[in-house]
């Protein structure tokens, strides 16, 4: 039994051995370019500064009420607790608003760490990766800043109600 070159599989029984050869590296050459070239990218250039802009916009509006998460929504509730404690022997309503308060600015405060937690496995290149096309990217980056959107109005409208609370009972 002869022995068959490997290249007779590969490239063709070879009229000539210059034939066989071009055939062989024709597709050696063919295979190396869409190997190295991978496939087309998912996103446009254009697309990508798209995505990278809204959630630019979606992240500015976390950075601007993520220091009244860390700061001002503990100090309020200690406050208000504070005061809690002081007015419970009272016949009047403060007490169960400031309990209402309290109760609000936690429902917030736990608002902005949910919404992190959903954004802390989805970064963008992940995205990239999970969405096929553009359309998909933007409709998830959307939804996120509706819902920052609305977790920072919770936080505006939870803080201010309770400080309007606490100057309430300052000026009595």
């Amino acid at each position: 039994m002869e022995k068959v070159p490997i290249a007779y599989y590969l490239c063709g029984k070879p009229k000539k051995l210059s034939i066989m050869l071009t055939r062989c590296l024709s597709l050696f050459f063919l295979l190396v370019f869409f190997v190295a070239c991978g496939p087309p990218p998912k996103f446009s250039s254009e697309e990508i500064a798209e995505q990278n802009e809204a959630w630019e916009k979606m992240m500015d509006v976390h950075d601007e009420v993520m220091p009244l998460v860390m700061h001002e929504i503990p100090e309020t509730i200690e406050e208000l607790e504070e005061l809690a404690q002081a007015s419970a022997v009272e016949a009047n309503d403060f007490h169960p608003r400031v309990q209402q308060a309290v109760a609000d600015l936690k429902e917030a405060d736990q608002g902005m760490y949910d919404w992190m937690g959903r954004i802390k496995n989805n970064k963008r290149k992940a995205l990239r990766k999970k969405y096929d096309d553009h359309a998909a990217m933007m409709a998830f980056i959307d939804k996120e800043q509706v819902d920052i959107d609305q977790v920072a109005e919770d936080i505006n409208s939870s803080l201010a109600a309770a400080k309007a609370l606490l100057k309430e009972r300052v000026g009595n």
